[in-house]
Order: structure tokens, then C-alpha cells, then sequence
């Protein structure tokens, strides 16, 4: 498995690829620090199995740079890492042909949670970009929307899924208990129509589907 890793951040670009050795026993690494010394490595070597891109590193120029490294990957899922997840780049860098965006304050298992979805096949986006941070509040009342997938409880308990958090840690930020998440949860996969978890993740990550839910 080889992947391509760019970030102009030295330390980050050593996290990043210590992180993917780590995940993947048979991975090769290539760095590089700007967009045009990514490019280089695309043309001459053989073709990559994942690419990790830095959204600001120098020779991007937002979505252009974004264009350019998906038409260089041949195929391969390209990941754009970002130190915030904002709506409008987020929204861009998907349009742009990219298979996740990643912002850089992702936890571990967060991290490896979204690089496996991606090379399954799916999309992987911040929770973030639909909805405020979840905190331990009252919990929204439960209205439905007909236009909607998701009431606001839904919305809440499947963000906190696609980052990552058990169903322990969501009970316990949303003051329930956890046996009323699992219930929740069971709703919410027939209403994807998921057998599980990783299954629901991948299918509101790639469809968007957190943007539809109606507001609590």
C-alpha cells in the first residue's frame, strides 16, 4: 500500500506518517511539503493507494490545488487534512473531487476510523461541518421534520457516532442512559437501512445526510 502524505508542517507531516504506519503493517510512505513537490512524486512514481493532502500547505490555492492532486491520483481516494473544518472549504474540497476531509484536531481513532472508510469505498466528513460542538446540554426536544432523515436527538447521538464516541461517552455527554442510546441508535439504522455502526457512519458521511437533519 503506498501513500502519499503533504503538509508543510514538519511535525504534523512526522504524526501523520508515524499514524499511517501504525494503521497499515504494509504501508510505504512518500512526503513532501507544497503542492507541486506532490505532484512531482505523482507523475514519476507508481500510482497511490491514498493520498493525505494539507488544505493550506503552499501551491494549493483552495479548491484548484484540490482539482489538480485528484486529477493526478489516477483513481486513488484523496484526503484533505486542515487544522479547522469550515463549512464553504469543506463543500469545496468534496465538489473538488476529494474523498474526506480531515481536520487535524482529530482524535487517533477518529483518524484511523475515517482513513478505513475511505478505503472501503465511502466518504468521511467532520461532524462538525452540520452541527455545533455536542456538550453535555439538556437534550434537544424531539421534533420531526418531514423534510428531514433525522430528528434533533438523531442529529446529535449520529454526529457523535461519526467522530467516533462510544455509546458510553454519548450517554454520558447527553446525560441519558446508555441503554436509551442503543435504542436510539437501532431507530436511526433502519432508518438508513445499516446493519451496524461502521455501516451507518459510511452512509451519512457519504451522503451528507447530518445536513439533512432538522434543526433541534
Amino acid at each position: 500500500m503506498r501513500v502519499l502524505i503533504a503538509d508543510d508542517h514538519p511535525l504534523y507531516l512526522g504524526a501523520v506518517r508515524e499514524q499511517v504506519v501504525r494503521l497499515f503493517a504494509d504501508a510505504t510512505t512518500e512526503t513532501a511539503t507544497n503542492l507541486f513537490d506532490a505532484l512531482e512524486i505523482l507523475r514519476r512514481g507508481e500510482k497511490a493507494d491514498l493520498l493525505l493532502i494539507d488544505w493550506s500547505m503552499p501551491g494549493m490555492n483552495g479548491h484548484a490545488g484540490v482539482h489538480a492532486v485528484v486529477a493526478a491520483a489516477q483513481g486513488a481516494p484523496v484526503v484533505i487534512m486542515s487544522g479547522i473544518a469550515i463549512a464553504n472549504d469543506v463543500s469545496l474540497c468534496i465538489g473538488s473531487g476529494a474523498k474526506g476531509f480531515l481536520p487535524k484536531t482529530l482524535e487517533h481513532k477518529v483518524f484511523a476510523l475515517a482513513l478505513n472508510v475511505v478505503l472501503a469505498g465511502g466518504s468521511y466528513l467532520p461532524a462538525e461541518m452540520f452541527a455545533s460542538p455536542c456538550s453535555a446540554l439538556p437534550v434537544p426536544v424531539e421534533e420531526h421534520d418531514d423534510d428531514g432523515l433525522f430528528n434533533g436527538r438523531e442529529q446529535t447521538i449520529m454526529s457523535m457516532v461519526v467522530e467516533g464516541k462510544s455509546n458510553k461517552e454519548i450517554a454520558r455527554l447527553l446525560n441519558l442512559r446508555e441503554v436509551t442510546i442503543k435504542v436510539q441508535l437501532t431507530h436511526i439504522y433502519k432508518k438508513l437501512g445499516a446493519k451496524n455502526r461502521a455501516q451507518a457512519s459510511m452512509l451519512v458521511t457519504q451522503g451528507h445526510l447530518l445536513g439533512q437533519a432538522s434543526a433541534p
